[in-house]
């Protein structure tokens, strides 16, 4: 008699559940605060512009030849101060064919950019969804950030209300850290272009036999690009101590 009440105890302490007992896999904690659409919708708007720019650029290369820039150069409006009219269309035609190429590699790159940002959201919220954390990440936040930058560029101070919002949506107390990155994200973007402007310079000027003076106006046009560069990662760490601040 004893092993069968022995077996019945031993399967009531198997089945039976202590309702006090934790739960093994309790819920994760998740921070939400850029809706899913908006990532989409990014992504959407910066790949259209971005295609716009591809066929702008790829226009140039295939119209703009040495009989339409020797039109515009001998037109009674165009002025190129220290050339003469052939040493303009000269230097021209390759500069045209350098920027072309250039505008369209930089749309062909933020194409792929805004491809690589929908997917990296995506797996970041299936990753949050089941391991809890924030969608918010610090090159997300950088991301919108800029976006929002872009958006309201034509505003006084826009690249502090892109930055404060960067530092906003991370959070986490790193207001300063994101500030200041948001803006790499787009400058990095443009490094194709300026990359093949400076050469279109160079092979503008070397057409012509100014290599010397070619390599000052690359020089001056590189380090106006840094300089811009510096002046608004400046903005950006004010706009993350603002959100520091008022947070």
């Amino acid at each position: 008699m004893s092993r069968p009440l022995v077996a019945s105890s031993m399967g009531d302490t198997q089945t039976v559940r202590n309702p006090e007992r934790a739960d093994a896999n309790p819920p994760t904690e998740s921070r939400d605060p850029i809706p899913a659409a908006v990532g989409w919708v990014l992504g959407a708007v910066v790949a259209i512009v971005a295609l716009a720019m591809t066929a702008v650029g790829a226009g140039l290369y295939a119209r703009v030849d040495r009989t339409a820039i020797a039109e515009f150069v001998a037109a009674d409006s165009t002025e190129v101060n220290g050339l003469t009219p052939a040493e303009a269309v000269n230097a021209g035609v390759p500069f045209v064919d350098w920027f072309s190429v250039g505008v369209a590699l930089t749309g062909l790159a933020l194409v792929v950019a805004a491809a690589v940002f929908v997917r990296a959201r995506r797996r970041t919220r299936r990753r949050v969804a089941g391991e809890g954390g924030t969608t918010a990440t610090f090159w997300a936040s950088a991301v919108y950030g800029a976006a929002v930058t872009s958006l309201v560029s034509f505003v006084p101070g826009s690249g502090v209300v892109g930055r404060a919002l960067a530092a906003y949506l991370h959070g986490d107390g790193s207001a300063l850290r994101v500030g200041a990155p948001t803006e790499l994200v787009g400058w990095i973007l443009t490094v194709p272009l300026l990359v093949f402007l400076a050469a279109g310079l160079l092979a503008g000027v070397g057409a012509i036999d100014e290599l010397t003076g070619g390599m000052v106006l690359v020089d001056i046009v590189l380090v106006g690009a840094l300089v811009a560069l510096a002046v608004n990662l400046g903005f950006g760490a004010l706009g993350g101590f603002i959100a520091d601040r008022v947070a």
